[in-house]
């Protein structure tokens, strides 16, 4: 039947889910995933709140190219069931009703979602209908201009009936406090992005490190640019398609990656096998047109590794504390900035300080959790592993 969700009825009682459709690349670890920040973000936070004892899960896309597994590190992973169907209204249709057949039955008080997207409106109104706390996360500042995304006016009224409708929102910095209260006229919650705990690179960096899906606003040319003004620095590149066109515009990427000596384009792999890449970054590049926190930045920084900047540096963090360099929009400015840090590429014990400091102090897993609990309204059921 077109509604059953079988993976809910082994289901028991839980304390909060997430609504994350596209995270299953992430559980399963396949190669050329094609999940992002926002995602890594949850499963940690979820994670995170597992560890005190709540009942967390995870609602995922089904996917008959991937094995999900029934539980994560405690999490459980509730399935929405793949359509067959061939043609594209058919199959949306199919995917809609098995959204809401899935979240009608699922046993948890609390949603929570993190990716902006027309769904948005859909499960605060499910949410209301269930009588059920619906919080929505924001994971990029866009998420406060919408429309820039060029979605169609359907979505962009479905998503901002959405957040409307929340019971709480979270953000991420205070510059998203601002844009949420200008925009719907709300003031959220400000907790910050999680960071796993990571020991300091030990390693002189080797190249610079450009990590993204291929979407329009990340501007993956700006790197190849930056590699073209630098023939004497090493630059790694890791590009993550989302879409046809994103496979499309990764062949192209390769296709002007092969005209520059010192840039690789290496294959998508799964987070875990990142971290390599990251240790050995003289620095992460970012090149997008707006983000929330970057979780490449946080991984980066807790290994002691600096941020650099193009066009947006969240909340001027990477001014502020010393994280990197900020080159605020400008081509030449970036490349002044990473010929810097190549040059001192082996001198960067005090920056990698500032960086591991920064994280320890704003974005622990303690900390982050805490304040989760708080808007959740839940109450740890266990301390954490190690604890009395």
């Amino acid at each position: 039947m077109l509604l059953d969700a079988p993976s809910c009825a082994a289901v028991e009682r839980l304390d909060v889910a997430f609504f994350a459709p596209w995270i299953g690349p992430l559980l399963t670890a396949r190669p050329g995933s094609s999940s992002g920040g926002a995602e890594t973000q949850i499963l940690m936070l979820a994670r995170g709140l597992a560890a005190r004892g709540l009942r967390v899960g995870l609602v995922v896309f089904a996917d008959p190219r991937l094995e999900l597994p029934t539980s994560v590190d405690g999490v459980t992973v509730v399935a929405i069931p793949a359509s067959s169907a061939r043609v594209a209204l058919v199959r949306t249709s199919a995917r809609v009703l098995r959204v809401c057949g899935t979240l009608w039955k699922l046993p948890s008080p609390v949603l929570v979602q993190r990716i902006a997207g027309p769904e948005t409106g859909l499960l605060a109104l499910l949410s209301k209908l269930r009588r059920r706390r619906f919080i929505y996360s924001s994971a990029n500042i866009v998420d406060f201009d919408y429309a820039t995304l060029r979605t169609g006016r359907v979505k962009v009224w479905l998503f901002h009936l959405g957040v409307r409708l929340a019971d709480a929102i979270v953000v991420q910095t205070p510059e998203q406090i601002e844009l949420c209260e200008r925009r719907f006229g709300r003031t959220p919650t400000m907790i910050k992005s999680l960071a796993e705990p990571a020991e300091p690179r030990r390693s002189t960096p080797e190249a610079f490190l450009w990590v993204g899906r291929t979407d329009w606003y990340k501007h993956p040319e700006g790197y190849l640019a930056l590699a073209r003004a630098l023939p004497e620095a090493r630059f790694w590149m890791v590009a993550m398609p989302m879409d046809q066109g994103g496979r499309q515009r990764v062949e192209e990427l390769e296709s002007e990656a092969r005209t520059l000596a010192n840039l690789e384009l290496l294959e998508a792999r799964p987070r875990a096998e990142l971290t390599a890449l990251i240790e050995a970054a003289v620095a992460v590049v970012n090149t997008s047109d707006y983000e929330g926190m970057p979780n490449v930045f946080l991984e980066g920084w807790a290994r002691g590794v600096p941020a650099l900047a193009l066009s947006h540096d969240p909340d001027d963090v990477i001014e502020r504390e010393g994280l990197g360099g900020f080159a605020a929009g400008s081509q030449e400015r970036l490349a002044a900035l990473a010929r810097d840090l190549w040059e001192r590429r082996g001198e960067q014990a005090e920056l990698a300080e500032r960086c591991r400091a920064y994280v320890v102090r704003d974005h622990s897993i303690d900390a982050v959790v805490e304040r989760w609990l708080d808007v959740l309204r839940l109450t740890a059921r266990a301390q954490v592993a190690g604890g009395e």
